[in-house]
């Protein structure tokens, strides 16, 4: 003999309904009585109460209509899984970088530790328990400048902003976040190539209400910023061959400062920008790879006095 589960209260019962609505929205009545286990009188009771509270919830008449929880007043609870609610509070705990948004990232960290069942307290508190460090020359992001970028993306509609010293009419495509930085996606008004954006430079965002010209979009948006940061309007292109694999490298290079391309088993070509060879010089020493320089040719001179410097301030002992 088995023991029935205790029947599920009306409060439980309309929790539920919310999620279901989050989930599927169009979701009949028909359906909804079906996963709730009552009747369309009580779906629609219930449906009457939630639009009681806030919630709005839209219906659309006919045979094949349905329910759809419509953006209101009120926002749903989120009902969360366990690995939802980790992965919640990652994103809450990393949301630095951006002007504005770590004291909320850090009340609402605290309010979602406070909900969540008391076996996923512990995880969660363990992940508040964590600092993040950043670069002290890093550049914080507007969240407002943010949020409206993105609305602009989702959108499809264009943008009026300043980058640098002067404004800017745009068609937005992405945000992508590289090198702990945020960058727009986006093609400028009149003309037909598209350009990566540092968001930390921009101000005063507003959307125009239109939709500007543009061709069709890169297919991958971070492939594109990553391209753009390795390869865009620097002073020097560097090239070097590197005497050891391919993927060996690309676990040391960032995808952001060059990219790779393999020879053969044993070698291959690193290629990347910059405006300082002697930082280049820096860099490629300190990547402690065997390597020769293929372009430009200042570059050796630049590696050279770099060793001459570090001999004369480190002289070995007679």
């Amino acid at each position: 003999m088995s023991i029935a589960d205790p029947p599920i209260s009306a409060t439980g019962r309309r929790l539920t309904a919310l999620a279901l609505l989050q989930a599927h929205p169009g979701i009949t009545a028909e359906r909804l009585a079906i996963r709730l286990g009552v009747t369309e009188r009580t779906v629609r009771r219930d449906v009457a109460h939630l639009r009681d509270l806030g919630y709005r919830v839209d219906a659309e008449p006919g045979r094949y209509g349905g329910y759809t929880l419509a953006s209101g007043s009120a926002m749903p609870p989120l009902l969360l899984d366990a690995e939802e609610a980790l992965a919640v509070a990652l994103g809450l705990r990393t949301a630095v970088g951006v002007e504005g948004l770590e004291p909320a990232a850090v009340t609402a960290l605290a309010k979602l530790t406070e909900t969540v069942p008391s076996r996923l307290r512990a995880r969660l508190q363990a992940v508040a328990a964590t600092e993040t460090v950043s670069r002290s020359d890093e550049r914080a992001t507007d969240a407002g400048t943010l949020a409206t970028l993105a609305l602009a993306c989702r959108a499809g509609e264009a943008v009026r902003f300043r980058h640098g010293d002067r404004a800017r009419d745009a068609q937005p495509h992405r945000l992508v976040r590289a090198a702990e930085r945020w960058y727009l996606v986006a093609c400028e008004r009149g003309t037909d190539r598209w350009l990566t954006y540092a968001v930390d430079r921009v101000s005063d965002a507003r959307p125009l209400g239109i939709h500007l010209p543009a061709p069709p979009p890169p297919e991958n948006a971070a492939s594109f910023v990553t391209e753009a940061l390795a390869h865009g309007p620097w002073r020097y292109r560097v090239r070097v061959r590197i005497h050891t694999s391919a993927d060996l490298v690309q676990q040391l290079v960032d995808p952001t400062v060059g990219t790779i391309s393999a020879e053969d088993e044993d070698c291959c070509l690193l290629t990347m920008g910059t405006d300082d060879l002697d930082w280049a010089a820096r860099w490629l020493i300190y990547r402690n790879l065997d390597f020769d320089v293929l372009e430009p040719p200042e570059l050796t001179r630049h590696i050279h006095d770099l060793g001459l410097w570090l001999t004369h301030c480190h002289p070995l002992a007679p």
